[in-house]
């Protein structure tokens, strides 16, 4: 790593310091507070969307380390939107509708700016080419399939860092693992193509998540909110996938929240529950049921996340990150069903969320 390659990240992780201070300060002022009452919990207010300094420091240093080019200038707009509809969403509840439709609208703007994916690497065969179908737009040509493929992944990766956003610390931790990922492989292929925004910008990421975990980690000073956690994962989407279609690698390191999230879907429908409607059904507080502390529950979740994590860094082909994918989805099981069977009650009112 050349020693110029560290001016961002320290200048990122210096800059979310210096802002998390000012917003502990200037917060209660402006009644920038959570509401635990809404969700019987017996404590006082914290400072609420603090994810914000997310987008900033990004912001900031994009202009002072990247080369702005059309596709970057995609990924801000696109992370502009959603931080600023999340943090409305965090003062006044939008609806789960508008939000979705704001979480496409990102994607689509992420597509016109270029963004594509040319194939998808089959474990079983020949790659899955997505460029069949193209038209233009805006003097853009976009690839049908492409572009549908985009959105669903953007969406995917923002709602299931939302939801990762149920115990303080695990989106901020788990964010910072992920980008050191998509860090580490952009150093590796540097040799065959130039990733130097991908390098960047998830240098900068990791730094600026890492710093607010000192402040995120139970028992928390400010909570980074809808604004934090919808942008950590449209930007780790996004990431992905200008780091070189690693889209596969992602989902590795994602694969224990990207499981539990369709799982809980599945299971509200079955229930006649609204799937957007939040509740405690998450894996990690399933965690926090079977008698857990929520120090312990995220460095469990923390290891998890690392372990298959580096397992996504040394693999190299399809097949074997399919195979690794299976062993995600088998370890999630068996953690489940020792969960189901030992779970008991637990006072949610001591969940300091």
């Amino acid at each position: 790593m050349h020693l110029s390659q560290l001016w961002p990240p320290l200048v990122s992780f210096a800059l979310t310091i210096a802002g998390i201070f000012f917003m502990l300060k200037f917060f209660p002022k402006w009644r920038l507070m959570d509401r635990p009452h809404e969700y019987d919990l017996k404590r006082a207010p914290i400072p609420y969307s603090g994810g914000i300094i997310f987008f900033i420091i990004f912001f900031i240093t994009s202009f002072l380390f990247v080369d702005i080019t059309k596709p970057i200038a995609g990924v801000i707009f696109g992370g502009l939107l959603i931080t600023f509809v999340s943090f409305m969403d965090d003062r006044i509840r939008l609806s789960p509708i508008l939000r979705l439709a704001v979480q496409i609208l990102a994607g689509v703007i992420v597509v016109l700016a270029g963004i594509k994916i040319q194939l998808f690497n089959n474990p079983f065969g020949a790659p899955i080419f997505l460029d069949q179908i193209q038209f233009t737009i805006l003097g853009e040509k976009i690839w049908l399939f492409s572009a549908l493929a985009i959105i669903v992944w953007l969406v995917l990766m923002m709602n299931v860092m939302n939801w990762l956003d149920g115990i303080p610390g695990l989106a901020s931790g788990i964010s910072t693992i992920a980008q050191l990922a998509i860090f580490f492989l952009s150093i590796q292929q540097f040799h065959i193509v130039d990733q130097s925004a991908v390098i960047t910008i998830s240098s900068v990421l990791a730094a600026s998540t890492f710093a607010f975990l000192f402040f995120d980690f139970p028992a928390p000073k400010i909570l980074m909110g809808d604004s934090g956690s919808m942008f950590l994962g449209f930007m780790l989407g996004t990431l992905s996938i200008l780091a070189g279609g690693k889209l596969a690698t992602a989902l590795l390191i994602m694969g224990f929240p990207v499981l539990d999230a369709f799982w809980v879907i599945l299971k509200r429908i079955l229930h006649g529950q609204s799937p957007f409607r939040g509740d405690f059904s998450h894996f990690h507080h399933r965690l926090l049921f079977v008698g857990l502390s929520e120090r312990s529950a995220l460095f469990f979740n923390y290891m998890i996340c690392a372990i298959f994590a580096m397992i996504a860094v040394a693999l190299r082909s399809t097949f074997e990150k399919f195979v690794a994918f299976l062993v995600v989805f088998a370890v999630m099981l068996l953690i489940g069903f020792f969960l189901f069977f030992r779970q008991k009650s637990i006072d949610i009112t001591k969940i300091n969320r």
